[in-house]
């Protein structure tokens, strides 16, 4: 097959199926057209994934950036995933000068952007146009700078955080509230995805607004896994609402273990993950 005899259009969807380093890289040099196609962001999907640039090993992530973002000639990449990569102090501020359509951001195990960051340079006026965000390793990334990414968030459609929790036994606001979920509810009525992980203390209140703000959820997975504050962290249910979860088609398995509480709130006990997943299945609408 002659590449030079097919349209734009053909090109861009081959281009988009090959990978960046080892195939791509060599049409840039065959033809000005080619070259030019290469260097767009419909060339790459709208996509560009530094975690497979960079390789697994470590490394400073802004010399990553600052070569993607040559294939970002027309500023229409909206989706970046990133590896495990050295986060400097001014990186999130380059990585939204340099793609400023970013729609969908993950973040994988870099390290220290809440510490560098709070979180304050993804806000709303920042990035207006945030509909997924994830990150898997988010130490010390508590509830104060969570709120940072959810507020004003009506077009926000996936949250996924891994590893949430403050950075020692005597860090202050280390887990994630109630208030987190209300301000999901107040915030994101587009919400169809939400999977946190870490040190987690939800309750009826939280979820019943997560719920009730949230019609278009269809998935979510809250999980208690701590280093530090393990007697801290905790999902506490009523009946009524571990009910209504499971009315929305929601399976308990992926909140458990939980604790089930009696109207008074005097009498609970722990719901495990293997009891959850049997009384699902014996549940309609699970």
């Amino acid at each position: 097959m002659d590449l030079l005899s097919l349209d734009d259009d053909a090109l861009l969807a081959i281009m988009q199926f090959m990978p960046v380093k080892t195939v791509r890289g060599p049409l840039l040099v065959v033809s000005r057209r080619l070259s030019d196609l290469a260097l767009s962001a419909a060339a790459l999907g709208g996509h560009v994934d530094v975690a497979f640039i960079g390789g697994s090993k470590s490394k400073a992530v802004t010399p990553l950036l600052d070569a993607l973002a040559k294939l970002n000639t027309d500023g229409g990449i909206w989706s970046v995933a990133l590896g495990n990569h050295d986060w400097g102090t001014g990186t999130t501020k380059k990585l939204l000068k340099l793609f400023p359509a970013l729609q969908s951001i993950d973040l994988g195990n870099a390290k220290k952007v809440s510490h560098h960051h709070r979180l304050s340079d993804w806000d709303l006026q920042a990035v207006p146009a945030l509909r997924k965000f994830k990150w898997r390793w988010a130490f010390d990334c508590d509830e104060p700078k969570v709120m940072n990414l959810v507020r004003g968030r009506e077009m926000l459609e996936e949250l996924e955080l891994e590893c949430a929790e403050g950075m020692g036994e005597e860090s202050p606001h280390s887990g994630l509230t109630d208030t987190l979920l209300i301000e999901l509810g107040k915030n994101c009525p587009n919400l169809k995805s939400l999977a946190l992980q870490g040190h987690l203390d939800f309750s009826d209140k939280g979820l019943d607004a997560l719920l009730a703000g949230c019609r278009e959820l269809e998935k979510l997975k809250l999980h208690i896994h701590t280093i530090f504050h393990s007697q801290l962290s905790r999902i506490r249910l009523s009946p009524m609402c571990v009910d209504a979860i499971r009315a929305r088609g929601f399976r308990m398995a992926c909140l458990a273990p939980y604790y089930l509480e009696s109207s008074s709130a005097v009498v609970s006990w722990k719901v495990s993950a293997a009891e959850a997943t049997t009384q699902d299945n014996a549940y309609p609408y699970a």
